[in-house]
């Protein structure tokens, strides 16, 4: 695999979700219109098999319902759908941004008398759309690189001084580089927005060589198991399955970027009341920790108690120690200017 030392990323946010495993979506298909019918949408590959296997299949045995699965989440598509008063989709598993800033125009109003929205974290219930898994943008490293003083925090990243080697980041505008390179700038998390580009720009342009972006997450998995960077700011569960898989990075908690999918229901879905049932039940405590037991994702239901191994448990973004040294990229912010932002981007990556 070639990382490329600057690179313009291709999906952001939705690489990462489709990252995590390596097996085929159960199905897909179109939805049909009755409502005796719900058709979901993923990002495909196991992902989407496992949010099938502890939401969608018992959830429609439960209410007699035919579960009809598409893949994958394509945003022009909600939109031309949408404009053309043609949806087939009910439910669709997205970024935050895309619903919260289309909320009302391509995003249903969500049924908070069917959805429970107390059981949330903090900060990440929109009137359009309510997570279904979280994870967390973290930095790791090497410990045989650093035995002796390893990193401590996102500032360290940056120190090459102090902490020489190759680091490898997020090669796309919401990938979360710019926020760390804040951080390390000395911003502080409630400061960050609006970003400032050029500040964040200096500081990444000063690690030089040193640095170079991973475009999609299974890549950056591929790094960490072949071991091409001595520290990295990567998805935690990439990070997760290329520690199963032998990797020995080490996680750094401190300044971890707190990310998550969401739900949401296209305008005008067909099936809209049987769609606010299906959210209700996908982020129930029960099906929430189904998926965090097969899936190297944080469950967002308070109530969720996962049965985890110990590897899984250190990866474990829900864990009070990941959250009150985390902090939440600001997905209202992103939702207004993430096309502004990515032009910033790439406008530097390619200079």
């Amino acid at each position: 695999m070639q990382i490329r030392s600057r690179c313009l990323g291709a999906a952001a946010l939705t690489a990462a979700l489709a990252l995590l495993t390596t097996a085929c979506s159960t199905g897909s298909g179109s939805s049909g219109s009755g409502s005796d019918s719900l058709t979901f949408t993923s990002y495909g590959s196991g992902y989407q098999k496992a949010q099938a296997t502890a939401w969608l299949e018992p959830w429609a045995e439960e209410a007699g319902v035919k579960a009809i699965e598409d893949q994958p989440t394509d945003y022009a598509k909600i939109k031309t759908m949408v404009d053309a008063g043609r949806v087939t989709w009910d439910v669709v598993d997205t970024e935050p941004f895309f619903p919260v800033g289309a909320c009302g125009k391509y995003a249903e109003k969500l049924d908070f008398t069917k959805i429970d929205k107390t059981k949330f974290p903090e900060g990440t219930v929109s009137d359009c759309a309510v997570p279904d898994a979280m994870y967390s943008l973290v930095l790791v490293y090497d410990p045989e690189k650093y035995p002796d003083a390893p990193p401590t925090s996102v500032a360290d990243f940056f120190d090459t001084e102090k902490f020489p080697g190759k680091r490898l980041a997020p090669g796309f505008a919401t990938g979360g580089s710019m926020e760390a390179a804040l951080l390390a700038d000395g911003v502080t998390p409630e400061q960050l927005y609006p970003l400032d580009y050029d500040r964040a720009f200096t500081k990444l342009d000063a690690l030089g060589d040193d640095l170079a972006f991973w475009e999609t997450s299974a890549q950056s998995q591929q790094a960490l198991e072949s071991k091409q960077a001595d520290m990295a700011l990567v998805w935690s569960g990439r990070a997760y399955m290329a520690a199963k898989n032998g990797s020995a990075y080490t996680p750094v908690w401190e300044d971890n970027m707190l990310a998550y999918a969401v739900l949401m229901v296209p305008k005008g879905a067909p099936n809209k009341d049987l769609a606010m049932d299906f959210i209700a039940y996908a982020t129930s405590a029960e099906a929430q920790s189904a998926f965090a037991e097969d899936q190297p994702y944080a469950a967002v239901n308070s109530d969720a108690k996962p049965e985890l191994d110990a590897l899984a448990e250190q990866w474990n973004t829900a864990r009070a120690e990941v959250q009150e040294k985390g902090f939440y990229q600001d997905v209202a912010w992103w939702a207004e200017n993430q096309d502004a932002a990515t032009e910033k981007w790439t406008s530097w990556a390619t200079g």
